[in-house]
């Protein structure tokens, strides 16, 4: 896939690993209540929007994606909370944040980006039985408990986590 970023799409996935570190000692610019609101607003605007921002023919792929399975994906919330999402579509979140994350020009915190990271291969690993991400367990797990972790994250996006957590730990750690 190429568009602005497309490289990343290529990239190491322990190079990628550091670059998302959700470790990083780095100086939080946002307080708590404006990631969380921002994390909602996130979480509610339309989801064509900022994924058609990774490839022009994006827009026309999602939206076609979700017809043929007669889908009602409007946001990145529909999408994560569904019981059945499209994996095509988690597979370009993913790919959206990972580009947010490391984009300097990025409109989203750094941590948003990194929670929609993590969501979608969550999400694609509790409800598609898919692994999305070529990280290590021990980095997938890690992202999980950061997100966890975060005062800022809602009851329903911690929820995602919680469930993908207790299912990585049913499968031992290895996704199907």
């Amino acid at each position: 896939m190429t568009g602005p970023g497309g490289r990343i799409y290529q990239s190491d996935s322990r190079r990628l690993a550091d670059l998302m570190s959700v470790d990083a000692g780095a100086e939080r610019i946002w307080r708590p209540e404006e990631l969380k609101a921002i994390l909602q607003h996130q979480l509610s605007v339309p989801i064509q929007f900022d994924l058609s921002g990774i490839d022009p023919g994006l827009a026309r792929t999602m939206g076609t994606l979700a017809a043929a399975q007669g889908l009602l994906v409007k946001s990145f919330n529909d999408l994560l909370h569904h019981p059945s999402p499209p994996l095509e579509l988690l597979q370009l979140t993913k790919q959206f944040a990972k580009s947010s994350r490391s984009h300097p020009d990025s409109p989203l915190p750094p941590e948003i980006a990194t929670v929609l990271y993590f969501a979608s291969i969550a999400v694609a690993m509790t409800r598609c039985g898919e692994r999305i991400t070529n990280l290590d367990d021990e980095t997938l797990r890690r992202g999980i408990e950061w997100v966890l972790a975060q005062p800022w994250v809602d009851d329903a996006t911690r929820g995602l986590f919680q469930e993908s957590l207790e299912r990585f730990d049913q499968l031992g750690g290895q996704s199907e």
